[in-house]
């Protein structure tokens, strides 16, 4: 097991929490696109645990937003959002690789096809980037 850089860990759970709480406190209906947006803008937050190598639970994550959603919007829905956030594993060194397969695994593990969905859109970013 790969040790976390920097404590990230905290920081990351403080950051989601944070989130979290504000979903909660929305005031009014909040909706699906609200809830694409955050994750979205959480992209580079889920890259930066990925690189101090934190393992976080994307199902746990989305089970989170989901409630803080008032179950608006379906967790398997947010994990999948997730998902697409992460980083190409071909702009990753090989520990980080290690790290983002075991962020997915627990995804696959509940979600079969899902690793080969997002490898299938890697593919294609790294087309587009060539």
């Amino acid at each position: 097991m790969l040790s976390i850089i920097n404590r990230y860990d905290e920081v990351f759970q403080i950051e989601m929490d944070g989130w979290c709480f504000g979903i909660t406190n929305y005031p009014g209906e909040v909706s699906a696109q609200i809830v694409h947006r955050i994750v979205r803008e959480l992209a580079s937050s889920f890259q930066a645990a990925i690189e101090h190598n934190v393992v976080f639970d994307i199902l746990d994550l989305a089970n989170k937003f989901s409630n803080a959603a008032r179950c608006l919007v379906h967790e398997h829905e947010i994990a999948f959002a997730i998902m697409a956030q992460l980083p190409n594993p071909a702009n990753l060194h090989e520990d980080q690789q290690c790290v983002l397969g075991m962020v997915i695994d627990k995804v696959e593990q509940k979600y079969p096809g899902a690793l080969e969905t997002f490898y299938k859109r890697w593919q294609i970013g790294q087309k587009e980037a060539a």
